[in-house]
C-alpha cells in the first residue's frame, strides 16, 4: 500500500482535491440556489433536483474554467510528488544528474554555487 501511494501521490492528490471541490461546490452551491428560489417565493428543490438544474451545471463549468489555477497547482505538486509513469516525474529507482549536490571547486561552476 506505501508503494501504491508514494507511486502515485501526484494523482492521488488530485483526485482527493477534485472530490473536495465537487463537494463543496455542490454543497455551497446547492445552498445559493435554494435561497435565490426562496428569495422569488419559489420552494426550494432536494440536493438530487439540483444536480440536474441549469445552476449546477453553469456553475460547475465556469470553475473548471480556471485551468491557469490548476497548471499552477500540478506544477507546485510535481516539484514535491512523484507519479510512476509520468514525463513530469523523476525515474524513482536510480539517481539523475539532477541530484547530484554541486561541486564549487570546478572551473566551470556557476557563480551562486562558487
Amino acid at each position: 500500500m506505501k508503494k501504491f501511494i508514494k507511486n502515485n501521490a501526484l494523482s492521488l492528490s488530485f483526485f482527493l482535491l477534485f472530490l473536495l471541490s465537487m463537494m463543496g461546490q455542490i454543497y455551497f452551491g446547492f445552498l445559493e440556489y435554494n435561497k435565490e428560489r426562496i428569495d422569488e417565493g419559489v420552494h426550494s428543490v432536494p440536493i438530487a433536483a439540483y444536480l440536474s438544474s441549469g445552476h449546477f451545471v453553469q456553475s460547475t463549468f465556469e470553475k473548471w474554467e480556471s485551468e491557469f489555477l490548476q497548471m499552477t497547482l500540478l506544477i507546485l505538486f510535481t516539484i514535491w510528488l512523484q507519479q510512476k509513469g509520468s514525463s513530469e516525474s523523476k525515474d524513482f529507482d536510480k539517481e539523475e544528474e539532477t541530484d547530484r549536490e554541486p561541486d564549487p571547486s570546478k572551473e566551470d561552476a556557476p557563480w551562486p554555487v562558487k
